[in-house]
């Protein structure tokens, strides 16, 4: 049996690794992409975010949708990796020149600004366009509070049930 450790970024400072021009090939959440990277397919996980999970509907499809609506597919953008994760995906930011992707999703409160994940996202603006929709009452943040939070929600759930597709 083969074990996948997981390898984290250091991001108490900017990331300063190298980025490189992937295309989409497929959404499969509203936090996860198939992309293509040097010819090859790989699953891309978005860092410093989390959507929210299969059972919290319509949330969910709305940040799946949100995602797709952004990262059309076949469209290229510059991956920065940040990290590779327990399940072998990569773990990083897109952006074309200063536009993150993720900026509509948090400024429309699609999904969650999540510090977790990788440890420390301080160099991503991440919380402020989150709290933006927090103010606003968008997406997620129209439940009083937000609904509940994916890896909240993840602790408590059984294994088999995370795995719906």
């Amino acid at each position: 049996m083969e074990t996948t450790q997981a390898v984290w970024a250091d991001t108490r400072a900017p990331v300063t690794t190298p980025s490189t021009t992937i295309g989409i090939l497929a959404v499969n959440n509203g936090q996860e992409l198939l992309v293509e990277i040097n010819g090859q397919g790989r699953t891309l996980r978005l860092s410093c975010i989390q959507a929210p999970r299969i059972q919290q509907q319509p949330w969910a499809k709305a940040a799946k949708e949100a995602l797709a609506k952004e990262a059309t597919i076949g469209s290229q953008w510059q991956f920065q990796l940040r990290a590779r994760d327990v399940h072998g995906r990569l773990v990083g930011t897109l952006k074309r020149g200063d536009r993150d992707l993720v900026e509509p999703l948090l400024r429309e409160g699609q999904v969650f600004a999540y510090d977790g994940f990788l440890g420390r996202c301080d160099d991503l603006p991440y919380a402020a366009w989150q709290s933006e929709a927090r103010a606003r009452g968008v997406g997620i943040w129209s439940v009083q509070n937000g609904i509940t939070r994916p890896w909240d929600l993840r602790e408590r759930t059984p294994v088999e049930e995370q795995l719906a597709p």
